[in-house]
């Protein structure tokens, strides 16, 4: 069993992390991803009342966790990460678990909400920027109208706007894992991409943009109040930061655009106008600079 972060490694631990405009290829992040997370083993014995032995069988036999098929573990993800061995199971199948699952729509779970229920911003910094490395090589590839390789998309639901929903699942990941936010949405802002554009005025009416987990799975139970508030923190700092980008003078030139450019994306500044003012969050300076301190004691 690989162990958390050190002592010695806590006290070094970054609130928050650049954005990277020179990711590696994405097929170096994987391989990197998978390097970091390689020394895990599942656990099992598991729980009876959740799985019953051919589906504990059927993950034994599942093999190289790079080839695996989501069928052999999938199951995992819809129980409790203790009714399947706890933590070291979750992450042995991490990275070929959000080749998979990322953004599969059709069974609607996002396993990075499973990452931060069993401590994200505690694990070891070099599994943390193998993640941080592949979602802003993805971002980038994404936004600038490429695919989310490696990403499998599972998107068979109708009447949906499924490129603002990869948009939306992308950005979220990044604040979960500590991107700067205000970085983060500069860069979308500067963006020549319809997606970029999209989803800076699709988030302004998200009353969250760093969702608590419903539990947690920590080795110190004692660190869940700080995880708590440190997410709450995290979560104003990202709702201050598009705020302070999407800001009402640039909706209204970027509807001047749209309205000769893009239509659908005028209406949709127009539709959004109304909640957007409901849940707009602007913070004062001293309340940034104590949010960060909430964040950075929940990561030492």
């Amino acid at each position: 069993m690989k162990k958390t972060r050190r002592q010695s490694d806590h006290q070094a631990e970054q609130t928050l992390y650049r954005f990277d405009l020179n990711p590696p290829d994405v097929d170096s992040c994987l391989s990197q991803l998978h390097a970091a997370f390689s020394g895990y083993r599942p656990r099992w014995d598991w729980c009876r009342q959740c799985f019953a032995v051919d589906d504990e069988a059927r993950t034994r036999s599942a093999g190289d966790p790079r080839r695996a098929t989501l069928e052999s573990f999938g199951q995992i993800y819809f129980e409790h990460p203790n009714c399947s061995g706890g933590r070291d199971t979750f992450l042995h199948w991490l990275p070929r678990g959000l080749e998979l699952t990322f953004l599969n729509f059709d069974d609607d779970y996002f396993p990075m909400e499973g990452a931060m229920r069993l401590g994200l911003w505690r694990w070891p910094r070099e599994e943390q920027d193998a993640l941080r490395a592949l979602f802003c090589s993805v971002a980038m590839n994404w936004f600038n109208g490429g695919d989310p390789v490696p990403f499998e998309r599972v998107m068979r639901k109708s009447n949906t706007d499924m490129d603002n929903l990869v948009s939306v699942r992308i950005v979220k990941a990044l604040l979960m894992l500590r991107i700067n936010p205000f970085e983060l949405f500069a860069w979308l802002g500067r963006a020549n991409s319809t997606r970029a554009r999209g989803v800076l005025v699709g988030l302004t009416t998200h009353g969250h943009l760093v969702d608590e987990g419903d539990y947690y799975v920590l080795d110190d139970t004692t660190d869940e109040p700080l995880l708590h508030e440190g997410i709450r923190a995290l979560d104003r700092l990202a709702l201050d930061a598009l705020q302070r980008i999407a800001t009402d003078k640039r909706l209204i030139c970027l509807w001047a655009w749209a309205n000769r450019e893009d239509l659908m994306l005028a209406r949709t500044i127009e539709n959004t106008e109304p909640l957007r003012t409901q849940r707009a969050l602007r913070l004062l300076v001293t309340e940034r600079q104590k949010d960060r301190v909430i964040v950075q004691a929940a990561v030492v």
